[in-house]
């Protein structure tokens, strides 16, 4: 028998096997991501004007606590509006046709404000990011659930998606989440799924970093809008003006970056990992270090990404702002990548 021939045909076997079952789990991961879809957008295509009002909490590493209000009036993708209040903080954005206005009572927005709202509508990502590695059935507490989990990301982080079994609802959401030197699960669990036309929503949204609680938003109303106010939607006064595409964004692309200089001869275990706006001129904004491993480093890194420069994301065509993380690794010069 030549083995070496039979060898080979047993690796194709298995590697042709193995596709298979990729393409399989792709598949099944699609459909469990449509399905969630299809029971909870409220703001898909013909679905019916609706004001939408929670309140949330936002918990502090210092055990302090925050609480403020959400309110969206939405007609469709051209026209609706959308209120955030958190402490003294207050975002207006409105949508009105093919423009938009955004209104801040000041510019440093709180931590937690951006998450109002956005938690809720739920299934943010899109499908090719939850390309599964694997799925299978779990228990969460008492719900018995459908779950696929990702390839490990930069980080070595995975994410996890996970559906009510019963339903096909989403019930939890994991994201990896570097928090200085380490990285932690990013979970949020979606509860109490109430009707509204011929759609389910979540009344009960909790967040959680670890086993510390960070986020939870409480569905105050949901009910339908048919003939909202015009002046709802109206120019902001002193608002910033922008468009608002009914297509996809696109995304900012690189086009210099120099390469961070070592503090030491050693390098750090992880990476420094920068979160920036990236702005319509093309360079970075507003820095702020996300992951951090050495402070020495986490300065050479902000250096060296302050000269970094972008062709800028564009949304229609027309140049925006955009806020990105980036992650640093460190390489002493001369040494293999």
């Amino acid at each position: 028998m030549d083995w070496s021939c039979a060898l080979r045909f047993l690796l194709s076997v298995i590697l042709a096997a193995s596709l298979g079952l990729a393409e399989e789990q792709e598949e099944e991961g699609k459909a469990l991501v449509d399905r969630a879809k299809q029971l909870s957008d409220i703001r898909a295509e013909g679905a019916p004007a609706f004001r939408l009002k929670t309140s949330f909490k936002v918990f502090k590493e210092d055990s302090t606590v925050t609480e403020g209000t959400y309110t969206e009036t939405w007609v469709s993708r051209r026209q609706w509006r959308r209120e955030t209040v958190l402490g003294d903080f207050r975002k207006i954005v409105v949508a009105n046709g093919n423009k938009r206005w955004l209104l801040n009572s000041t510019s440093a927005e709180p931590e937690g404000a951006e998450e109002a709202g956005i938690k809720m509508a739920s299934l943010r990502f899109p499908p090719e990011f939850w390309k599964p590695e694997k799925i299978e059935d779990r228990d969460l507490g008492s719900l018995a659930a459908r779950c696929m989990e990702t390839k490990p990301d930069y980080t070595g982080g995975k994410s996890l998606l996970c559906f009510d079994k019963d339903t096909g609802t989403l019930a939890a959401e994991v994201l990896p989440l570097q928090v200085r030197d380490r990285i932690v699960d990013h979970a949020c669990e979606y509860r109490d799924y109430g009707k509204f036309g011929e759609k389910v929503f979540p009344r009960v949204v909790r967040c959680f970093e670890g086993p510390r609680p960070t986020f939870e938003e409480n569905l105050l109303q949901l009910s339908t809008e048919p003939s909202p106010d015009p002046a709802l939607f109206a120019r902001l006064e002193g608002g910033t003006e922008s468009v608002n595409c009914l297509g996809a964004a696109k995304p900012p692309t690189l086009l210099y970056s120099p390469r961070p200089v070592p503090p030491r001869i050693e390098n750090p275990k992880n990476s420094v990992v920068l979160r920036l706006i990236v702005g319509t001129d093309g360079k970075p904004h507003d820095l702020r270090v996300v992951g951090s491993v050495d402070k020495a480093f986490d300065n050479a890194a902000m250096e060296a990404v302050r000269r970094w420069r972008f062709k800028p994301a564009t949304f229609c065509g027309e140049p925006i702002a955009t806020r990105i993380d980036v992650n640093i690794k460190f390489q002493i010069i001369g040494a293999p990548p």
